[in-house]
């Protein structure tokens, strides 16, 4: 088994960030993304700070959950790298260790460039052992407005990094975590969501957040829609002793990629590795669901299999429904805000003695109008039908 910096072992020029990226943040890459421009290190490593001394009062996050935030924020860029020599460290963090250590993992005269702000260069003269960690490494300082360096560098080599202007703030970001504002454009996606599914930063009940992202994504019709589709979802549940936490949750999110342009559902269908097939790509709407089963994965942290089936499945059908896809379908199909169509009443009627019967009127009224269009009826809803069909001459 390879050490967890095996990578370095060849890296003769490389950048470390510190921080306590608490969270990670769009500045944090931008940095790195221009440090790797600029000086060409074969990696960027960042380094969530352990205990740092400069902040002995300061609550922060548990360090195992920065390590695996900053992580998924940086993993699908091959020159970043995470190392959680701090934060297995124990007592405080200095960074005078910290270098002593990449140098003997470094091979023989690397080239280290320790990335710094220009705030924190001011007060690094008071670090601990500062002497020697000037000679360990050379120091790239990122401008900040309102920041100059004043002191002496006593002998340090320094780099300006200039022409940043992102002055994104960790404290604001958890602030806006607390206060249910968005934080999406100031974080990258993979970060935010491991920050919300672990609820790292005390954001509104999951369920509401979702509710409320939700209601500004579609148009007041469709989630009056969906509404209703909850309400009835939540009733199905119950009567037929289904989790309705699940139910609730597939109806909220059923279709919350209904209203995606045509052109976004193609190339998402693409970029998300959802296959068509002749009938998905001459209908691209009828994809709502499969997109919308990874829109709740991947926009609303949902990570219940059984909650992404019955989102998936819920317009066209498949073989081998379960109770929760059932009931999302049917609910789709009579919520109370529906506008009357000639089938409606009746599978109210049997909606809660029968669902199979009441499923197999709808999809039979949906295939019809889709016959008399003149298009194709996509073999899922056929198939589901003829097993429902069987279940009911038994």
């Amino acid at each position: 088994m390879g050490s967890p910096h095996d990578f370095l072992e060849h890296c003769d020029r490389l950048a470390v960030m510190g921080g306590t990226f608490d969270p990670i943040h769009m500045g944090h890459m931008a940095v790195a993304e221009a440090v790797m421009h600029q000086f060409k290190p074969r990696r960027v490593l960042f380094i969530p700070s352990g205990n740092p001394p400069h902040k002995p009062n300061q609550p922060i996050t548990e360090g195992e959950h920065r390590y695996k935030m900053t992580l998924a924020a940086i993993c699908e860029t091959p020159s970043f790298e995470v190392s959680r020599m701090e934060i297995d460290r124990s007592g405080y963090s200095y960074t005078i260790d910290t270098l002593k250590r990449l140098k003997e993992i470094c091979p023989l005269g690397s080239k280290i460039f320790f990335v710094i702000g220009a705030d924190m260069f001011e007060d690094m003269f008071s670090w601990h052992k500062v002497e020697e960690l000037l000679t360990l490494c050379e120091f790239v300082v990122v401008s900040r407005p309102g920041y100059k360096i004043t002191h002496e560098t006593h002998g340090a080599t320094v780099h300006m990094l200039e022409g940043l202007q992102l002055e994104i703030s960790s404290t604001d970001i958890r602030e806006r975590f607390k206060a249910d504002k968005p934080v999406s454009s100031l974080m990258p996606h993979t970060a935010e969501t491991y920050a919300r599914t672990h609820n790292l930063y005390n954001a509104p009940n999951n369920y509401e957040w979702a509710k409320s992202r939700l209601q500004e994504r579609l148009s007041p019709r469709r989630y009056h829609h969906t509404m209703g589709t909850v309400e009835e979802a939540i009733r199905l549940a119950e009567i037929y002793h289904v989790d309705v936490n699940k139910a609730k949750w597939a109806a909220l999110l059923h279709d919350c990629a209904k209203e995606f342009a045509t052109d976004k559902k193609k190339i998402l269908c693409k970029h998300w590795g959802i296959p068509l097939d002749d009938i998905l790509e001459s209908h691209i709407d009828l994809t709502h669901g499969l997109l919308g089963a990874e829109s709740a994965r991947r926009h609303f942290q949902v990570t219940d299999p059984d909650i992404l089936q019955a989102i998936r499945y819920h317009s066209m059908g498949n073989k081998g429904m379960t109770m929760l896809d059932k009931i999302i379908m049917l609910a789709d199909y009579i919520e109370p805000h529906r506008d009357e169509y000639p089938p409606l009443a009746e599978m109210r009627n049997l909606a809660y003695t029968d669902i199979n019967k009441a499923i197999i009127i709808g999809t039979k009224f949906t295939n019809q109008e889709i016959n008399d269009r003149g298009d194709k009826v996509h073999p899922q809803s056929r198939e589901m039908l003829k097993e429902l069909k069987q279940k009911e001459d038994i």
